[in-house]
């Protein structure tokens, strides 16, 4: 019984890192680059990640429990003075953001839409996205 309690304990402090690695996984296809910061460690309560958009706009997001907010407009920074809300997924914030990730976004539905009315499945192997999760917290639209 104590090792599940302590697997539990483990994943629980890991569980940003897990989702910020299923953040990236997730859109990978729709930036230029995005990576968990080397420089800033990841803690129980905050991650922290680099990207950069289509736009080539580069910012370092910060993970907690309150979502998703870019702290900076550089790489492995936190700028205290930097104000940015919160987002509740980091689709949003990317809508919010970026042209091309919306244009992106939107493309890649079409063709799985398209392919699932063609062929009656979508291939996620050529579809852009990771997985087949079509659920409608992936982008907000306007």
């Amino acid at each position: 019984m104590a090792d599940a309690v302590d697997s539990d304990m483990i994943d629980d402090d890991r569980a940003l890192t897990i989702e910020a690695n299923e953040v990236i996984r997730e859109i990978a296809y729709a930036v230029k680059f995005v990576e968990i910061s080397t420089t800033i460690p990841a803690t129980t309560n905050l991650v922290y990640i680099n990207l950069t958009t289509k736009e080539n706009q580069h910012m370092c997001v910060e993970l907690s429990l309150q979502g998703f907010r870019v702290v900076s407009m550089e790489y492995d920074k936190i700028n205290p003075e930097y104000i940015s809300r919160h987002y509740e997924t980091i689709y949003s914030l990317l809508d919010s953001r970026s042209e091309e990730y919306r244009s992106t976004f939107c493309e890649t539905l079409s063709n799985k839409l398209l392919n699932l009315q063609r062929f009656g499945h979508i291939d996620a192997a050529t579809s852009g996205w990771a997985d087949d999760d079509t659920s409608d917290d992936q982008m907000d639209t306007k």
